[in-house]
């Protein structure tokens, strides 16, 4: 039973209130059947005679009798304050993502006009020492992309693999987000010491993240593999790896980054005073990614192979894969309830201290 927010574990104590008119009745009863004679030599004597403080207050006791009867009555009814709860229950997904961090990923393609024309008029000696550039690079916008994607996420488990020459894990499967971002935001110290290799192992790259999910539990298992170039380092093929991440029933999704053709800002350096200033460049053919391999690796795991030329793009891309594997939120609603009749209890206790009180003093008449 529920009055207002008030849930009443045992209502049927309310019956017990059909004593109250009963009570009240008796009570009126007694007093219309108290006569009371008084002897006066004058009847204009009798006139001028006013009650006492006892007479007019005699009602104070039977009502605080009531009252204290009511709270007893409500306290064994068992009000309850009644909250409601929620229960999530989540089907997660674990979600490896998959890095190049290749000396390639600081090429500067992906700028924005704005964005080349701030960096073209920067000191490009300086810039290049301080390493500063490499927000403006692949992989500075590839780790703004995903750092987003990571915060959108709020129940899965995400962890982070790094490959370049060979292929590490640098964030198992975790719910730590802020950890995991702390660990992103150093990727591109891996970049700039493999800026001489020049090698790619996305194949082992791929094995890495599927070693992490191997063990999961998960619902839905996914890597988001994201490169700028083809493999030429794998110790396991591609192809092969994405026919173990097939028997695990992991889903891959594949982004390529960077630009097909056209012009790169780069930096060049005066033969004759070595001095450091800024250039352009032509993307060779050398340079490009290896979409037919990225495409195979997709189709076979059930996933899609993406492009991204500019930063843009890769925002699409992420936001896009972020939709396709939404965690399922089941809630429950459901009601606890705290127990309120201790307050009716001292009330009471504390009007059947009145009335004993005003029992022991001459101050009201006990009927």
């Amino acid at each position: 039973m529920d009055i207002g927010s008030l849930h009443f574990q045992n209502p049927e104590a309310f019956w017990l209130l059909v004593l109250v008119p009963v009570l009240i009745a008796l009570y009126v009863y007694r007093e219309h059947r108290r006569k009371s004679t008084i002897k006066f030599p004058a009847l204009s004597i009798a006139k001028r005679a006013v009650p006492s403080r006892r007479v007019r207050f005699r009602h104070i006791v039977p009502v605080l009798r009531l009252l204290a009867l009511c709270c007893f009555i409500v306290a064994l009814a068992r009000p309850q304050n009644a909250m409601e709860v929620e229960y999530t229950s989540t089907d997660g997904v674990d979600i490896m993502l998959a890095l190049d961090v290749s000396g390639s990923m600081g090429t500067l393609d992906m700028l924005t006009r704005a964005e080349q024309a701030k960096l073209g008029v920067m000191n490009a000696e300086r810039i290049l020492k301080s390493g500063d550039y490499w927000k403006y690079s692949r992989m500075g916008y590839a780790q703004i992309v995903i750092a987003d994607f990571i915060q959108k996420r709020h129940s899965d488990r995400i962890g982070l693999s790094a490959f370049g020459s060979r292929a590490v894990t640098q964030c198992p499967l975790t719910l730590d987000y802020g950890s995991l971002l702390e660990i992103l935001g150093v990727t591109d110290e891996l970049a700039r010491d493999s800026i001489v290799a020049g090698r790619t192992a996305i194949g082992d790259g791929l094995m890495n993240a599927l070693a992490r999910l191997e063990k999961s539990d998960a619902k839905s298992r996914v890597v988001v593999l994201l490169t700028d170039g083809k493999d030429n380092a794998s110790v396991i093929s591609p192809v092969r790896a994405a026919e173990v991440a097939q028997s695990l029933g992991v889903k891959v999704y594949t982004v390529g980054v960077g630009k097909k053709k056209g012009k790169i800002l780069a930096f060049q350096q005066n033969p004759w005073t070595g001095e450091i200033s800024w250039g352009e460049r032509d993307i060779t053919p050398e340079e490009g990614i290896d979409e037919a391999t990225l495409s195979a690796i997709a189709q076979k795991t059930g996933g899609k192979f993406y492009r991204a030329e500019n930063k843009e793009q890769l925002e699409e891309i992420y936001s896009e894969i972020d939709q396709l594997e939404k965690t399922e939120i089941e809630t429950v609603a459901y009601a606890r309830y705290a127990e309120k009749f201790y307050p009716w209890l001292l009330v009471g206790a504390l009007l059947i201290l009145l009335e004993l009180v005003l029992a022991n003093t001459r101050f009201v008449r006990i009927p």
